[in-house]
């Protein structure tokens, strides 16, 4: 992987210019002034040196697919994404969800192997490496039933399937709801047709005014999802990016702290590419 180093040229005139060195080369994205409005929307685009502005977000997108498109990707396989999914999520720490991926991911060569619930709770009950230190994952008993379940229908899901009837499919699976389905499906698929709205998508959302501040994942799915597809095809980037994009960026921001307050106290840092490890170890869907 080539290290790709950016930096900005910004104007308050008509546009602004994205400078980023690549692999020995240099290559710009030119997008919309600061003053400019995002599509028919009352957004404008904001300076792309400011964090948190829809020309912030989609200068970091740009710079992600230029230089490694499918970071978010955990498995290699559909069966590998279904388990680093199911044993990451919320109240798994990043480390922990991947060192107890590691451990069952070898066990897929066997195709029965993880189908039983009690081999797969006795897997996930014993201490786990992360690091120098030896921890237990938690609610074991609860994801190893959802692997094994997993695990047993997989021969029946149709991998061909565009990507939302996969979703779709994925949803019936125990312990999948919308969220889950759909971080499998973009990272298996590097898919731009579905959303994953965590807590940090919906932070940012609700900051950019894309979501109102009532919306919920539970009751309105649909309604965050296309608002936040239709936020990303303005900004002429791709959603499964700006996703992984938005959750590395958000999760690193004060929570106490109103997301406003933060950017007044800005004095317009150039924006800086994270690192693909910090998204891979994101197992937080």
């Amino acid at each position: 992987m080539h290290i790709m180093n950016a930096y900005m040229h910004v104007s308050r005139a008509s546009t602004q210019t994205i400078t980023a060195l690549k692999a020995g080369k240099i290559v710009t994205c030119t997008m919309p002034g600061v003053d400019e409005r995002l599509s028919e929307g009352r957004l404008r685009w904001g300076s792309a040196e400011m964090p948190m502005t829809p020309a912030y977000w989609a200068a970091q997108s740009w710079m992600w697919a230029l230089e490694e498109p499918e970071h978010f990707r955990l498995g290699r396989s559909l069966a590998e994404e279904l388990i680093a999914c199911i044993l990451g999520g919320y109240g798994i720490p990043a480390e922990v969800g991947l060192a107890a991926y590691d451990r069952l991911r070898p066990k897929l060569s066997d195709p029965v192997a993880l189908t039983d619930e009690g081999r797969v709770h006795e897997l996930l009950s014993e201490p786990l490496a992360v690091g120098n230190r030896q921890v237990r994952y938690r609610f074991a008993r609860q994801k190893a039933g959802y692997v094994a379940a997993a695990c047993r229908e997989l021969p029946d899901i149709d991998d061909a399937l565009p990507d939302r009837l996969l979703r779709d499919r994925l949803m019936g699976l125990r312990g999948f709801g919308p969220k889950t389905a759909s971080w499998v499906v973009r990272n298996w698929r590097a898919s731009d047709e579905v959303a994953i709205l965590d807590i940090h998508i919906l932070r940012a959302g609700v900051d950019l005014g894309i979501f109102r501040a009532d919306w919920r994942v539970e009751r309105h799915y649909d309604l965050l999802e296309r608002a936040y597809l239709d936020f990303a095809e303005a900004l002429g980037v791709k959603a499964s990016i700006l996703d992984s994009v938005m959750w590395m960026t958000m999760r690193q921001l004060p929570r106490a702290r109103s997301i406003r307050a933060h950017q007044a106290r800005q004095t317009g840092p150039k924006p800086r590419r994270l690192s693909a490890q910090a998204d891979r170890l994101a197992i937080a869907g």
